[in-house]
């Protein structure tokens, strides 16, 4: 065994991202010699079969400094051996811990990641303040309704419930990634779970959203009454594509993981995948907000249908939008960041109009979750099929005052 290993040559090589040192997985590099693999390498150090036998085995530091732009570096163990016979094989373990020493609390973030804990930190913040004003206001809608000895009176309204839950499952989102990343610049691991789950109420809050989109759409809760059937046959109309859009990044972001390259997961195919569903949902959007407004032209509601919910619907096109900046114009070690900060901070901005435009009290909003219910004459042209029914309008009295600047999804 000694004389074996004293016979074997391997080199530790660290590889860039340039073009003329590791420009991508190929097979070419099973043909290339242990020559020309050095040249290619940034640095490379010899393993000491000796100190690789003993129990604590061998360290190999490599220290990295970058002069133009942040780079993507790859590390190879590599066999050279010549005298090795085909049938002879061992088992080499080995651990890999990479950091940036200038970052300080964040060196064991790489640059794409680098300021993802700051965004989660203030998304943390951010949904905290809006699901404890969501549940004030839904208490005080409920003190409303006891005042006036409605039936409902210990029920918040169907639109107020889904907007809670899709708050709540985005404050859970942040909270578990903030707790991640808070352990992974500790020791570079984390919880990988947490990660985990944190994706799974990201998309659910996203789908949330979207349901509630589309409901506006339709023009429940501003020209039509809302009752809580129509919540729930949306989420069993979106329920398949939310679980088919987690299955699908869980997916994508271990293969590309698994593929040793640059990608981010929204420019790989399958990522073009989940970009095609918000196109999807999109269209939808839009079709249902033209029906509506063709329907409402001519009452003072077509106001929002035309302003407000056009700016509703730009939610759907962010991620669209970015993934063809980073294939088109961002550096790869800015496509995660500008992603994340646009799509989630866009998302908190549409569920902070939400909350305040169904906020109790609030008499310059076209939302309306309570109101005198007549029988409507007019059918609201049909977006989904049989999910839809006749809507009765909401009438409220003309004598409202409004004042003051505009809210979003208010009157002007």
């Amino acid at each position: 065994a000694a004389a074996g290993r004293q016979s074997r040559h391997g080199y530790a090589m660290l590889f860039d991202d340039e073009e003329n040192s590791y420009p991508g997985p190929s097979s070419d590099w099973r043909a290339m010699s242990c020559r020309a693999l050095k040249d290619r390498s940034r640095q490379w150090k010899t393993v000491d079969w000796t100190e690789v036998a003993a129990a604590e085995g061998q360290q190999i530091w490599f220290t990295i400094r970058q002069k133009l732009r942040p780079r993507w570096w790859y590390m190879a163990l590599v066999d050279c051996s010549e005298t090795i016979g085909e049938n002879e094989s061992y088992e080499l373990r080995y651990e890999v811990h990479s950091t940036n020493v200038n970052y300080g609390w964040a060196e064991e973030f790489s640059m794409d990641t680098r300021f993802t804990p700051l965004v989660f930190a203030m998304l943390l913040v951010a949904y905290g303040f809006l699901f404890a004003a969501q549940l004030h206001g839904n208490r005080r809608a409920a003190e409303q309704r006891a005042q006036e000895d409605s039936a409902s009176g210990k029920a918040a309204h169907p639109f107020a419930q889904l907007l809670t839950m899709g708050v709540a499952l985005a404050l859970i989102e942040s909270a578990c990634s903030a707790l991640h990343l808070a352990l992974f610049a500790k020791d570079g691991f984390g919880m990988p779970w947490l990660q985990v789950l944190a994706q799974f109420m990201s998309v659910a809050a996203n789908f949330v959203l979207a349901s509630l989109l589309l409901l506006v759409s339709q023009g429940k809760c501003i020209s039509y009454i809302m009752v809580a059937s129509d919540a729930w046959s949306m989420l069993r109309l979106l329920g398949p594509f939310l679980v088919s859009c987690f299955a699908l990044e869980m997916w994508g972001e271990h293969s590309v993981s698994r593929n040793y390259t640059t990608n981010y997961v929204y420019t790989t195919p399958v990522g073009w995948c989940l970009i095609l569903v918000d196109v999807l949902l999109l269209c939808m959007y839009a079709s249902g907000l033209r029906r509506t407004y063709l329907v409402e032209r001519g009452c003072e509601h077509a106001v929002f249908y035309r302003t407000w919910g056009i700016l509703y619907g730009a939610w759907f096109v962010v991620l669209p939008v970015t993934a063809l900046l980073a294939q088109m114009v961002l550096a790869p070690y800015v496509w995660l960041i500008v992603s994340l900060g646009s799509k989630k901070g866009v998302t908190a901005l549409l569920y902070l109009a939400l909350v305040v435009g169904v906020w109790p009290g609030n008499t310059r909003t076209y939302f309306k979750l309570e109101g005198e219910v007549v029988e409507s004459r007019q059918r609201l042209p049909g977006l989904l099929g049989s999910f839809l029914r006749r809507a009765p309008e909401v009438h409220h009295s003309a004598s409202r005052k409004k004042v003051g600047l505009p809210l979003p999804g208010a009157a002007r």
